[in-house]
């Protein structure tokens, strides 16, 4: 009997310490899955960003420039003000929105609010022409023109500024570790996010100016071709990918590639094989910025009030009816 009872005793030792390393691997996991998707530049597209960045989205709802007039947090059909100032390449990360406003002396601050609407605070104010920064890795990314311009890198609370890419920047993105950009005369190169080994990615014949990157592949709208290019993240197989994208009006989704159709004066799309277009809505602007959250796609286009020149308006990636945004 005491044999059995000693017996059943260390079976249900052994248990419970296979139970507890079971919890203490899930919680490993929940954990270094959250510190991963804190890192990342997880909760805005870089084809948003690379659209000026108007919209970004997680679980809470989707923040949108409701441009010129703040930023705005939509869930369901609520809307919730978040700022009263005009943002540019909205970023979230945890519980705070990253972007870049233009300040009361005409200067581009980066700064930070809560999801909530509270804490806002600027963290640095730049010099800079390129309306656009990335976060990764606890660094913000952006372009400055200070000491003769070039791509510069801080940390989250301001500090630690260092200037990693000295060359005159026309774009760039940061991305799994890696800065690409192009500059005046459209070279692309890519390099670390610590500045070295600097690579020069295309040749003499090949002139990139604005871009994005995608799957190990580069997308440029080539205005030799007049159509959208794209090669590979080592500088090979550059090549023509799509006859219908014809301006470099483009956002590199998750799913499809949507674009500004200029001949027709539409908002459309294609699949990732460069095919099936598909129109979306009809225009009136050449200005427009395509940002997308989800199943809806945000853009530009002529302001129904005489006192703003473009307004927000909103249409499911699909098509449909076009839902203007009520200001």
């Amino acid at each position: 009997m005491k044999e059995n009872q000693k017996k059943n005793f260390n079976i249900n030792k052994k248990i419970l310490f296979l139970c507890l390393i079971v919890i203490f691997l899930i919680v490993m996991i929940i954990i270094t899955f959250s510190v991963i998707k804190s890192k990342k530049n997880s909760n805005s597209e870089l084809g948003n960003i690379s659209n000026m960045g108007l919209v970004a989205s997680n679980d809470e709802g989707v923040f949108y420039n409701k441009y010129e007039d703040g930023i705005v947090k939509l869930k369901g059909l609520e809307e919730f003000k978040i700022t009263n100032e005009t943002a540019y390449s909205i970023s979230i990360l945890g519980d705070y929105l990253y972007y870049l406003s233009v300040d009361d002396s005409n200067n581009i601050a980066i700064k930070k609010v809560k999801t909530n609407g509270s804490e806002l605070s600027t963290i640095k104010t730049i010099h800079t022409s390129i309306s656009k920064m990335y976060i990764e890795n606890e660094f913000i990314y952006y372009a400055t023109n200070e000491n003769n311009g070039g791509i510069a890198k801080i940390t989250l609370d301001g500090t630690n500024e260092k200037i990693i890419i000295s060359s005159e920047i026309r774009d760039f993105e940061v991305i799994d570790g890696k800065v690409y950009y192009s500059n005046k005369a459209g070279e692309l190169y890519v390099s670390t996010v610590s500045g070295v080994e600097t690579k020069k990615i295309t040749n003499a014949q090949t002139i990139i100016k604005e871009f994005q990157v995608k799957d190990n592949w580069i997308y440029y709208y080539s205005e030799d071709n007049k159509c959208l290019c794209r090669l590979k993240i080592d500088g090979t197989n550059n090549e023509i990918f799509s006859q219908y994208v014809n301006s470099n009006i483009f956002n590199i989704s998750k799913d499809k590639i949507y674009f500004f159709d200029e001949q027709n004066k539409k908002i459309a799309s294609i699949n990732f094989d460069g095919n099936n277009y598909k129109e979306i809505v009809s225009i009136s602007t050449n200005k427009t910025k395509i940002n997308v959250a989800g199943d809806t796609i945000y853009y530009l286009d002529v302001s129904k009030s005489e006192s703003k020149i473009y307004q927000m308006y909103r249409i499911k990636t699909n098509g449909g009816s076009t839902k203007s945004i009520d200001y």
